[in-house]
């Protein structure tokens, strides 16, 4: 096996039926010509016809089309970027970088587990970002479904299309709550799937190690209601938490809260040492890990971003508290966990 130089970064691409992913993928496509990448598109049912409105280039195109990527294919999804592996290593074909179209009816988490749970997966691949394409127009109809929620929920990058087709009282409205399903991630308004390609390629938006995005100026629209099933909770503290009281809290929030939790991140500034500890999570995943030193010009602080379905603003802030003050006790306060 030839030496193994550096991981190759995965753009996905997902959004509903007629956001308009398939017109984002041929601008993109345009900006990556002949820059070896590998474009592997899913599609809902026996016949493949985004293939074939793909525009004519250089790169490998691979299409998925017995059914969700998310579902029953996702083992052919691994079959493919190891037979992938097996040309890199052959030196067969040349590959810097993958962009995965998933199908409109597709679950963003299982697509992302795909490389953070296999271990060839995770060895070769990392994920540069995830790019949901929103359509302005027929966004209201589709929000109770969980599909929808959910590609919302895990996007670093929001692209709201079609902005043409609504009154600007209406796009205001699909920006507010864009941003209470999902604070964190980048929102572009565009008409025609219009995006330059630096928002989309080589930006580490899901790499918690270069830089956690969270926009202090979107915290008033941050908190959860309860009339809505999907929301973010952003957490700030500046005082140091406490390892063990840490650890007990996400053990708790990933075994029992798992199931609610879309994607959960962070960097925390632990008691006792000179190390910045960074997190991520998805559902019932987790991984945390020393990042680098404080620098002595930056504040230690700890921030914290959840996204998920019918979030307990109050039972997190509680869990937070836990973790910075001693004194409190959550035995007291309606025992949250037993572990």
């Amino acid at each position: 096996m030839m030496v193994h130089q550096h991981k190759i970064p995965v753009t996905i691409l997902t959004g509903f039926l007629g956001a308009g992913k398939t017109t984002l993928l041929n601008r993109l496509l345009r900006d990556v010509r002949n820059r070896h990448a590998g474009i592997i598109i899913n599609e809902f049912g026996e016949t493949g016809i985004d293939s074939e409105l793909v525009i004519k280039t250089q790169e490998e195109i691979i299409e998925i089309n017995k059914g969700c990527i998310c579902c029953n294919v996702r083992g052919d999804l691994i079959q493919i970027l190891k037979d992938l592996i097996v040309k890199v290593n052959k030196r067969e074909i040349n590959l810097s970088r993958i962009i995965i179209e998933t199908t409109g009816l597709a679950n963003s988490a299982p697509v992302i587990q795909t490389f953070l749970m296999d271990e060839i997966m995770s060895y070769w691949f990392e994920i540069d970002s995830v790019c949901t394409v929103v359509d302005a127009k027929h966004l209201p109809l589709h929000l109770d479904q969980e599909e929808v929620q959910e590609q919302i929920a895990f996007a670093d990058l929001i692209v709201l299309n079609k902005t043409d087709l609504v009154s600007t009282e209406e796009l205001e409205a699909i920006k507010t709550r864009l941003k209470q399903m999902n604070v964190n991630a980048e929102l572009i308004s565009t008409i025609n799937s219009e995006v330059p390609m630096n928002k989309l390629i080589d930006i580490k938006s899901f790499q918690l190690s270069e830089k956690l995005k969270v926009r202090s100026n979107l915290l008033t629209d941050s908190h959860h209601h309860h009339h809505n099933k999907v929301g973010s909770v952003v957490l700030k503290t500046d005082k140091p938490l406490i390892l063990e009281r840490v650890n007990k809290w996400f053990s708790y929030l990933v075994q029992i809260k798992g199931e609610t939790l879309y994607r959960y991140k962070g960097i925390l500034n632990i008691k006792d040492t000179d190390y910045r500890v960074v997190f991520q999570g998805v559902h019932m995943l987790f991984a945390g890990k020393e990042d680098r030193k404080w620098r002595k010009d930056e504040g230690r602080k700890s921030e914290l971003v959840f996204i998920g379905n019918q979030l307990n603003q109050e039972e997190l802030e509680k869990g937070f508290r836990y973790c910075i003050d001693e004194e409190f006790d959550l035995r007291m306060e309606g025992n949250f966990f037993k572990l």
